[in-house]
């Protein structure tokens, strides 16, 4: 009732409050007040008792109703405060951001980072988004020339951006990096901030951007979207021991310098129409989903020890690289699910290429207590659903 007018709320905790009067009345009487057999001599003293009762409580609900007011109010007019004082910090580092100076870019880095820390909630995903935004902006300047002056006549180049660029990468890194633990509880990568300021849960939208550095994001942990579609990564990238489990775009994507994809969980990427120039390394990666139709790999393509436990896309793939399945494991169930293209299916090898085995993951997976007992009670509701003629509400 904090947005009543005063008169209407008072009048309504008064209601309120009178009704709880008389229903404690009833309670302790157990029969209703006005139906008790009083003496004629003291009626009269008890009716004004009653009635400075209520008026004292209709009193004592105003004074709680305007307390409560004046407090809704004052936490209003801080919250505007501190909006205020928000706002004008995004805005200065965003004005840092657009110096021509690369030490005071790279203050407005640290200042966003300081804000999504600090304030935590939606300000994660807005310094995520203003961050984004400029590693896809166009960073490449002329070099200067004799007279001091951009030359536009030679070639552009993002190197003058290089250091800001590796700070918004470092930060990141250190805040994707979620502390996973073993299956001794030990913890196998140590994160370097608090849980609540992690950046794990945000959308990530890279596409089109062009990394003029090296992308190390190894270990790194992205929940939501990711999208590299059209990216272009000039030196190496490598995403190795990341998890992807929000899926991931690299769709379009160049990869100059290599892509190292080893040990990382990639369930639904896209890499269809990629370029991986330098060769590409998703060894021991978790692959399900994974479409990798029109890509264009001009190095060698390594997945050794790889699984795809569901289906998997090759057609359409460009170049001649030299592919590596050794002890690759695909899902036999999904056995007519997996498109391969040019790659070369020796006769001998049952369907897959060169390498690569069939498993059969659900047998795997049944041997797991957790999963053993959730495939019991599928199938139990799938009994029961089968006897009531498909009535059980699922």
């Amino acid at each position: 009732m904090g947005r009543l007018p005063l008169f209407a709320a008072i009048a309504i905790w008064a209601v309120l409050g009178i009704i709880a009067f008389l229903l404690a009345m009833w309670w302790l009487g157990r029969v209703p007040f006005w139906q008790l057999k009083l003496d004629p001599m003291k009626q009269a003293e008890n009716i004004v008792k009653i009635a400075l009762t209520l008026v004292g409580g209709v009193g004592a609900v105003a004074y709680l109703v305007i307390k409560y007011q004046e407090r809704q109010q004052a936490g209003r007019a801080e919250k505007r405060e501190k909006d205020r004082i928000v706002e004008t910090k995004v805005q200065d580092a965003i004005n840092q951001l657009g110096s021509d100076k690369a030490s005071t870019r790279i203050a407005g880095v640290y200042a966003l980072t300081d804000i999504a820390d600090r304030y935590k909630g939606g300000y994660r995903q807005r310094v995520v988004d203003i961050l984004c935004g400029y590693l896809r902006s166009d960073r490449e300047t002329y070099p200067l020339g004799e007279d001091g002056k951009p030359a536009t006549g030679l070639p552009r180049s993002g190197d003058a951006d290089k250091a800001v660029e590796s700070t918004i990468l470092s930060m990141f890194v250190a805040h994707l990096k979620k502390g996973p633990r073993d299956e001794n509880g030990d913890v196998t990568l140590r994160q370097q901030v608090r849980n609540d300021q992690l950046w794990c849960d945000c959308s990530f939208d890279l596409h089109g951007a062009t990394f003029h550095e090296d992308v190390r994001l190894i270990g790194t942990t992205f929940e939501h979207g990711l999208n590299f579609q059209g990216t272009k990564f000039e030196r190496g990238a490598n995403f190795s021991g990341a998890h992807f489990t929000g899926g991931a775009s690299f769709s379009g994507a160049h990869f100059t310098g290599g892509a190292d994809f080893g040990g990382a969980d990639l369930d639904g990427a896209n890499f269809s129409g990629a370029h991986f120039t330098g060769g590409a390394n998703f060894n021991v990666a978790d692959l399900d989903g994974a479409n990798f139709s029109g890509a264009h790999f001009t190095g060698g393509a390594n997945f050794v020890m790889a699984e795809f436990r569901t289906s998997a896309v090759f057609s359409g793939i460009q170049g001649q690289p030299s592919f590596r399945f050794e002890e690759c494991k695909f899902n036999k169930i999904f056995r007519g699910a997996y498109e391969w293209g040019p790659i070369p299916i020796p006769e001998d090898n049952d369907g897959l290429p060169a390498g690569a085995v069939w498993k059969d993951f659900l047998e795997e997976a049944l041997k797991d207590k957790d999963f053993l007992e959730l495939w019991r009670n599928l199938n139990k509701c799938l009994k029961e659903y089968g006897k009531d003629g498909g009535t059980t509400n699922r």
